[in-house]
């Protein structure tokens, strides 16, 4: 299967892997470990598992995960994986060329990580290494949030992936098939979040009063806790007042699609509060958007951030889309909702939800932590909010004091006093 053969006083190893001849030096002048490395050589092309390098053109590679990208991911994120690629490797393919339009525009801005760039040829070049330098590079000198520096080892942990299931990457590091599961992830710290309180909702509705559009939008991000595209992708059938439904779900209109950022759809409830002002709102007869632009097409969520922005700043707030969808959450937490319906009605994971706004849950929580022996002997029955609940426990209890009632009594010690006499 394999033949040792020598080039001076180093030996080298002869053998044939899917057709292909591969001669490759041992890097050794001693028989005995060369025969060795032989039979190492000769087990791994028995299982299978020896295999040849791959030799993937870095333009080529990442031109095609950029289409990839582009037919499975939301245009909002794959703009983000591929901003992320562009700090990382450059603009050496078409579809990371800088400008507005992925290249095809002739505007050019300017290279902020121009010196920073990874040089290589091959993906095969890149290492662990050199992944973790770069990381660390940028929390340095660029103050990257650890979030971002997450999303940058994440888009490269698919960019390997995708090699290695559609174009055979072959790590040239056999212990990490794919280089950046040896990237170890930045700690992120405990996210800040900001609500408005039930006194900044009105001053925040207030504001915008005298704008209907604008003032029904802000409520919904606020009582309905939808994402800013969620909303802007609403026709007049996914609202639905007379059963009080806000229905988030994947559409096609226009020869365009659009599906929730979970790619999951979802039915949001409308509250009282959001009732009255969505009745109060009309929507434009000749959209066929429920909130849409000024100009009756769909409203770009960049845009209506920048018009809400002025104005907020006119009355002397300071409040984003990002900050009412938060208040939707925290108001929920506050009253004592579980964190599986608040992910359930945001769209999020439970995990998302116990990050965000498990702190946020009321003390009314104090009687939880009561141990049961405890409050017995200060002579204090539990008490909760079922009935029949109730019940079960005094009865519980009733036991428990009578088997102490009827326990024997242990015998009490008596000193004896005892003569010297007997």
């Amino acid at each position: 299967m394999a033949s040792l053969y020598r080039r001076g006083e180093t030996f080298w190893i002869a053998y044939t892997v899917n057709g292909k001849r591969v001669l490759r030096s041992l890097h050794t002048a001693n028989e005995r470990i060369a025969r060795d490395k032989k039979k190492q050589l000769e087990y791994e092309l028995m299982i299978g598992d020896l295999q040849t390098e791959s030799r993937l053109e870095l333009p080529f590679i990442l031109e095609e995960f950029c289409r990839h990208l582009k037919a499975r991911s939301p245009h909002k994120a794959r703009n983000n994986d591929v901003s992320k690629l562009r700090c990382f490797f450059g603009p050496i393919c078409e579809s990371l060329q800088l400008g507005r339009h992925g290249g095809t525009s002739t505007r050019r801005c300017p290279d902020k990580y121009g010196r920073a760039h990874v040089k290589a040829t091959l993906l095969e070049e890149i290492t662990p290494e050199q992944i973790n330098q770069f990381i660390s590079a940028r929390l340095r000198e660029d103050k990257w949030a650890p979030k971002t520096a997450n999303g940058l080892r994440e888009i490269l942990h698919r960019l390997f992936n995708f090699a290695i299931r559609h174009h055979g990457f072959r790590s040239r590091v056999r212990r990490h098939p794919n280089p950046a599961t040896a990237v170890e992830r930045v700690r992120e710290p405990a996210p800040e979040i900001r609500f408005l309180t039930l006194v900044q909702i009105d001053r925040q509705l207030v504001a915008v009063e005298d704008r209907p559009l604008i003032h029904a939008l802000v409520a919904t991000f606020v009582y309905a806790g939808l994402r800013r595209e969620e909303a802007f992708w609403l026709t007049r059938e996914d609202v639905d007042l007379e059963q009080r439904i806000i229905r988030v779900r994947a559409k096609t209109i226009e020869q365009e699609r659009w599906q929730p950022k979970t790619k999951r759809n979802r039915a949001v409830p409308i509250s009282e509060a959001l009732l009255a002002i969505l009745k109060a709102y009309q929507p434009p007869c000749r959209s066929t958007w429920y909130f849409p632009s000024p100009t009756g097409k769909r409203w770009d969520p960049d845009n209506f951030s920048q018009d809400l922005r002025k104005i907020n700043k006119a009355n002397g707030l300071d409040w984003g889309c990002l900050d009412f969808r938060h208040t939707f959450g925290s108001q929920l937490a506050q009253k004592g909702e579980s964190l599986y319906k608040i992910a359930t009605l945001m769209g999020n994971s439970p995990a998302i939800c116990q990050r965000h706004y498990a702190a946020l849950i009321p003390e009314a929580m104090h009687d939880t932590v009561e141990f049961p022996t405890e409050a017995l002997n200060k002579g204090v029955r539990p008490s909760v909010d079922n009935a029949a609940t109730q019940a079960l426990v005094d009865r519980l209890l009733k036991e428990l004091e009578a088997r102490q009632e009827a326990r024997p009594k242990e015998p009490s010690l008596r000193l004896v006093a005892i003569s010297d006499d007997g």
